[in-house]
């Protein structure tokens, strides 16, 4: 082989491996500072604990410590804004669930669009219990069955989200009227619920918890699949009651800002889904009365796509009324 010809091969052999190992040390070097977690939600609630123990987790694998960082407010849009507001660079992570959508939907401040985010992995979800206050005599949801007046039923988001969907579908299951009356959170409206203010709300299966004993309340069904586990000793699900379109499930992520380098996020995909995966985040739902999502990453993003399709859809009919 010509002196020429071998000496350009070397080269070549040379720069490939030079940006091999340039990559290969780009690829390792991540993460080389602590990484931050947004939650869009207060302390003290599921979404926030859930995602305080997959923090641990996530910091344990990567060796880097992972800041929670509780940035409530606008229905999440404020979180969600301060994690699209920082680089994509791997660094600042999102818990995302339903606002993410809703939030869309009724913050004209969120400046947004769903394609700035990219979901890595589950954490978790939860199913919501249907509580009465007891002084009303409703013992079952037959008793609810074209009620004559409308019920007041409470709600934690915007007028577009979870539980302003789940008050819809039960009024129109049972031939009802409702009026929706809001609450800044979920702990105000468990308030209100327990004074007898209002005449029915829907609770994560977690906090039915604190409250399923409680003599002032009643718990009449569960929005989870027909023979799941409720967690809720003698409450049936919504199906198997006869109530069919109230199958539903608040879900739980995480996600990163869109357009992080390639090498970055495969490694990033690679420890959130470890982490989220993990023993100790097993026993950690199981705590927090919150089931693991056993679909693959693809059918839960198309999950997530279906329910916001639903959430713009009533957006729409909320503008024609």
């Amino acid at each position: 082989m010509p002196f020429t010809i071998r000496r350009r091969l070397l080269l070549a052999g040379a720069v490939c491996s030079a940006l091999f190992s340039f990559a290969a040390a780009a690829q390792t070097a991540y993460p080389d500072k602590p990484v931050r977690l947004v939650v869009p939600y207060p302390p003290g609630a599921a979404t926030d604990a859930i995602s305080r123990a997959f923090a641990q987790q996530l910091g344990a694998i990567m060796g880097q410590p992972v800041v929670v960082e509780n940035r409530p407010g606008a229905g999440s849009a404020i979180g969600i804004m301060a994690v699209k507001n920082r680089p994509a660079d791997g660094y600042t992570l999102l818990v995302h669930a339903e606002g993410f959508y809703s939030a869309k939907l009724t913050t004209p401040g969120a400046s947004y669009e769903f394609s700035d985010f990219d979901i890595l992995a589950p954490l978790a979800q939860s199913s919501y219990a249907f509580i009465v206050p007891a002084d009303r005599g409703w013992n079952t949801l037959q008793d609810l069955k074209g009620t004559k007046r409308e019920m007041d039923i409470g709600i934690a988001d915007l007028g577009i989200g979870t539980y302003s969907t789940l008050a819809a579908r039960l009024a129109a299951s049972l031939g009802t009227q409702y009026r929706p009356i809001p609450f800044k959170g979920g702990a105000e409206g468990l308030t209100a619920i327990l004074g007898g203010q209002i005449d029915g709300y829907f609770t994560t299966i977690g906090t039915t918890q604190t409250v399923k004993d409680n003599p002032h309340v009643k718990v009449l069904a569960y929005t989870g699949r027909p023979g799941s586990a409720s967690h809720l000793a003698g409450v049936k699900t919504f199906s198997e009651l006869g109530v069919p379109d109230m199958v539903f499930h608040s879900s739980y992520s995480v996600a990163v800002r869109s357009g992080i380098p390639e090498p970055v996020r495969t490694q990033l995909a690679r420890f959130v889904r470890q982490a989220a995966t993990s023993t100790a985040m097993d026993k950690a739902r199981q705590d927090l009365y919150l089931d693991g999502y056993s679909g693959s990453l693809d059918d839960y993003k198309q999950e997530q796509l279906r329910l916001s399709a639903e959430f713009e859809a009533s957006a729409k009919a909320r503008k024609r009324d």
